[in-house]
């Protein structure tokens, strides 16, 4: 099942996030940061703009991604979707359930009447051009970001 994220959904979502090698570097299972994580969390699920979905199995969550929704002046006016932190658990990797993640993050931007959707992915993740290939995503543009 994927449904909506809800604020008791945060402490496995953080664990997703640092369930992998990434991850570990980037993210913090430490109880210093649960009130940085928690405001932000928050701060997305109120928003018209954000959503966080979960997908759950025998109550355990075991994918996520977030998803922004972007008013956009470019291509006439519409909006872009952006997808972000897409995750399943390690456990649970090269079942399919990445496929149906994005296969609904797909839906969710077009019923939120985005006419692009758009995500970056670590250049160091083996295999994903692949991935996102499969799913009709093709790739267009170079990223760059600078970490401030």
């Amino acid at each position: 099942m994927i449904r909506k994220a809800k604020i008791p959904d945060l402490d496995q979502v953080i664990h997703l996030l640092y369930d992998d090698g990434l991850g570990r570097d980037r993210e913090s299972i430490s109880n210093k940061y649960k009130q940085k994580y928690l405001s932000v969390f928050s701060e997305l699920l109120e928003s018209k703009y954000f959503d966080i979905f979960v997908m759950e199995i025998n109550n355990e969550i075991i994918g996520f991604y977030q998803i922004m929704y972007l008013p956009h002046i470019s291509f006439k006016g519409s909006k872009r979707g952006q997808v972000e932190s897409v995750r399943i658990r390690s456990d649970s990797r090269r079942s399919g359930l990445g496929t149906k993640l994005m296969k609904h993050a797909i839906e969710v931007a077009g019923d939120n009447g985005c006419s692009i959707l758009q995500l970056t992915s670590n250049k160091n993740r083996k295999g994903i051009v692949k991935f996102y290939k499969n799913l009709g995503f093709s790739l267009t543009h170079n990223g760059y970001k600078l970490y401030l």
